[in-house]
């Protein structure tokens, strides 16, 4: 399986409340990503798994994941959205926004 159907699978299973199912298929889709060595599909299962452990309430869990999509630098501005969504729930995890 590859990388959007990972993330597409995830997608569906969260929709079913299925959390732990779609953890598992974005951490699927990370490996799938490394693999393929593609920054984008890798930023955006990065963004998914981390925004569903923030969701979670899993904070410190996320964390890494939010920092490393807002590491990425992509000239073409192809994960622009998803750094711009990261800093922002990093910064309500600091309490730096209300």
């Amino acid at each position: 399986m590859k990388t959007l159907e990972h993330l597409q699978r995830a997608r569906e299973l969260l929709a079913r409340g299925q959390e732990e199912l779609a953890e598992s298929a974005l951490s699927d889709a990370l490996d799938a990503a490394v693999e393929a060595e593609n920054l984008v599909l890798l930023t955006q299962a990065r963004m998914a798994l981390g925004e569903l452990m923030y969701e979670q309430g899993r904070h410190e869990e996320a964390m890494p994941f939010l920092q490393a999509v807002v590491r990425t630098e992509i000239a073409d501005g192809s994960v622009d959205g998803e750094v711009k969504r990261a800093a922002r729930l990093l910064r309500l995890i600091r309490g730096i926004e209300p």
